[in-house]
């Protein structure tokens, strides 16, 4: 299985705007723990909802951490926009 998440510049620095991850991820949250080991404080910032995920171009926000993935899916990490 493989996932493609792409990378929003503040979580990039000077790596690649697109990491593929071949491990088992079969829901975000596992996405989420390989992730925080790539970029470490990843969980925090989810967790902090500072960021969101879209699979496959779909925001998912309630019960994001046991949406389902498949080989092929497109995720797309975005920073939360907050204003008044």
């Amino acid at each position: 299985m493989a996932v493609t998440v792409r990378l929003p510049t503040t979580l990039r620095g000077d790596g690649p705007d697109t990491l593929t991850v071949t491990d088992p991820v079969a829901t975000i949250a596992d996405l989420v723990e390989v992730l925080d080991r790539r970029l470490p404080g990843f969980r925090a910032q989810w967790d902090d909802s500072m960021l969101n995920l879209a699979v496959n171009d779909e925001i998912v926000l309630h019960g994001a951490g046991q949406r389902a993935l498949a080989d092929g899916d497109v995720i797309e990490v975005v920073p939360a926009i907050s204003g008044g």
